[in-house]
């Protein structure tokens, strides 16, 4: 009976540590996840210093034929 109740007992306490480090390790993730958010929020509010002048919205010379940039932003249908 007692080799039964040692045998439950370590099995609880290696359960109940993989769980602990499995929340911890989640938390930890969730953190650097905010963090790379926030980083990505600052960088897209600083205005581009070296911003390329061939990046210009792509427009379609036959209208009944969409540009490429129309399929990104849903078409004109």
């Amino acid at each position: 009976m007692s080799f039964f109740f040692f045998g439950v007992f370590i099995l609880g306490v290696v359960l109940g540590g993989l769980v602990l480090l499995v929340i911890l390790s989640l938390l930890a993730m969730a953190q650097k996840g905010d963090e790379a958010l926030d980083q990505l929020e600052l960088e897209m509010l600083q205005p581009k210093k070296h911003a390329s002048p061939f990046k210009q919205k792509a427009k379609s010379e036959n209208l009944g034929v969409p540009a490429i940039s129309d399929f990104y932003h849903g078409g004109t249908t």
